[in-house]
């Protein structure tokens, strides 16, 4: 090969082939690794939560709730154990549906974290034949003394397809390189040569993570349409990178946020307790810590209740019965449930039901959206102002509105109010009551039943939420 054109040609070739290659080795081997890292941080931050809650003595119900939820959460198995190596909790399958409550376990893991150590292992394990695992263990400790051991054992499987998929990506933009190479003329060698040069450099930024470095692209020519194939693949691989993070950051918040609003109430729950337990309150002021701590477990009850409804919900495993419902008659139930409140209050509470068609849907299900949302205009409009729920036709079908006369919500608050746990100046504050999960699931039902939820409001003026949803079939001509 004398020639400097079939040398530059075959040097192209095989740049190109080496830089994509080690691109996609590089950014596997990246991934997977920062995977990893998270996976197992998240679990061990999840462990030693639930660590915290056996040593603050919640109840076993709440323990084995808590143990079902990182179960879900990571799909993965979780054990407790005691200080003697007997299991307390558990949750899996598997080879776990041997495991019993009381069975002594041992091995290398739990000896290690009955010993007060930390365990963080990746690899197969004797419970999971021919299954990679990522697993910790972290001990239960109260003062200076192990009463236990929390383990939680996770599949790498999710990860795995991930990286091949990545594989097959990488594969076809490397062939498709250098197919492109291939045709590139000896003519105008030295011309993209010089492009080729900042090709690999921008390759190079990837490989580092840097995935809005671009090809500066002029021409119309073969070297132009490889810049192209090299930007499409940065912003595909910016694009999968992004999600992931996405998808990480939601479960971190989302774990974070269930976990603080566990942690508030369980506080006060155990701060009263120890106050009445070491004598340290009289008689009268017993009977409040008493109601206080009443309050706080029907607050847990709640939100229990709610994420198990937005669970369901969100994962399609809520069915609704399908009926002809008037939505006048739901709104008129739901009222009365706050005549009591709004009059205790000194909140004029006022309905405004029109004759409209019937609507397809469960009665159940769509009281529940009307009592959320007259929940969420009482807990933010004072004394002395009004609430207003309404019920009429329009074009799209029926809507019904719940209107306060509150602090209002700002302009760039009203697009996130319908997040979990979302905490905004006025909407769903801990002091104001409430879960944080009440517009959640009221979004959530209402698009299951086929209708929209939108929300206005001005600040210092109020606010109106308003719920559309169709005409049930045949139901044009009737009205209640």
């Amino acid at each position: 090969m004398r020639s400097i054109a079939v040398k530059l040609w075959v040097a192209m070739v095989l740049l190109i082939a080496l830089v994509l290659g080690i691109l996609g080795l590089v950014q596997t081997r990246a991934v997977e690794a920062s995977y990893y890292r998270i996976e197992a941080r998240r679990m061990v931050a999840e462990a030693k939560e639930l660590a915290d809650l056996l040593v603050a003595g919640v109840s076993p119900q709440a323990v084995g709730e808590r143990v079902a939820f990182l179960s879900q959460v990571f799909r993965a198995n979780v054990l407790i154990v005691d200080a003697a190596g007997r299991v307390q909790h558990w949750c899996g399958g598997g080879r776990w549906g041997q495991i019993r409550h009381g069975m002594s376990v041992n091995g290398e893991d739990v000896q290690a974290v009955l010993g007060g150590e930390t365990v963080l292992r990746q690899g197969e394990h004797p419970l999971f034949q021919d299954v990679r695992m990522l697993w910790v263990g972290v001990p239960v400790r109260a003062g200076d003394r192990v009463e236990g051991g929390v383990f939680v054992y996770a599949p790498l499987a999710s990860l795995a397809a991930r990286v091949r998929g990545l594989v097959v990506v990488l594969a076809a933009a490397l062939l498709g390189g250098v197919a492109l190479a291939g045709v590139l003329s000896f003519f105008v060698a030295r011309h993209f040569s010089r492009r080729l040069v900042a090709m690999e450099q921008v390759a190079r930024a990837m490989a580092t993570g840097n995935y809005a470095a671009r090809v500066a692209l002029r021409g119309e020519d073969e070297v132009t349409r490889l810049g192209e194939s090299l930007n499409k693949l940065a912003r595909e691989l910016e694009k999968q990178v992004a999600a992931m993070e996405r998808v990480n950051q939601t479960r971190r918040d989302f774990v974070a946020a269930v976990s603080h609003e566990l942690r508030t109430p369980l506080s006060v729950i155990q701060g009263y307790t120890e106050a009445i337990l070491d004598g340290m309150v009289t008689d009268e002021e017993q009977q409040g810590y008493l109601n206080a701590i009443r309050e706080e477990a029907e607050r847990l009850r709640r939100l229990t209740d709610e994420l198990l409804d937005l669970r369901r919900l969100e994962t399609g495993a809520l069915t609704v019965r399908r009926e002809k419902v008037h939505l006048g008659e739901v709104a008129a139930r739901a009222a009365a449930r706050f005549k009591a409140q709004a009059a205790a209050s000194g909140i004029d509470f006022q309905t405004a039901v029109s004759s409209a068609p019937p609507v397809s849907g469960d009665p159940d299900r769509l009281e529940q959206v009307v009592v959320n949302l007259l929940d969420n205009a009482f807990r933010f409009t004072p004394a002395g102002k009004s609430v207003t729920l309404r019920v009429a036709p329009v074009p799209e079908g029926v809507a019904l509105s719940v209107r306060d006369t509150g602090p209002g919500i700002a302009p760039e608050e009203l697009p996130h109010v319908w997040e979990k746990f979302y905490r905004g100046d006025r909407a769903r504050t801990r002091d104001a009551g409430g879960s944080g999960l009440g517009l959640a699931i009221v979004k959530q039902i209402v698009e299951l039943h086929g209708g929209r939820v939108e929300v206005t409001s001005r600040p210092g003026e109020g606010s109106t939420f308003t719920v559309v949803l169709p005409v049930a079939p045949g139901g044009e001509t009737g009205g209640w």
